[in-house]
């Protein structure tokens, strides 16, 4: 599979920040060799990098949103309803 990484902020992406370089690294000290897979290998170093940070951030979304759904869970269980923006929502 040979999909397009997203643009290599090193801000988007804090837990691949070594890898990040490294690539960048590569495709600076071979700008014509890279098309003949001369930095596959820090390619692949990414695209197992990427999928790990994703699947980190989608497990602290996931813990913020579960938090928040109890503590919503709690305000409607103490007033009998939910409020949004101080409107009454169901």
């Amino acid at each position: 599979q040979c999909a397009m990484h997203p643009p290599l902020t090193l801000e988007n992406h804090p837990l691949c920040r070594d890898v990040v370089i490294a690539l960048k690294v590569c495709h600076r000290e071979n700008p014509w060799a890279r098309s003949f897979g001369v930095c596959n290998e820090q390619k692949w170093q990414l695209d197992a990098c990427l999928k790990k940070q994703k699947l980190f951030k989608f497990r602290e979304n996931n813990k913020k949103a579960l938090a928040e759904k109890e503590r919503l869970r709690q305000r409607v269980e103490k007033y009998g309803h939910s409020t949004v923006n101080g409107k009454f929502v169901g």
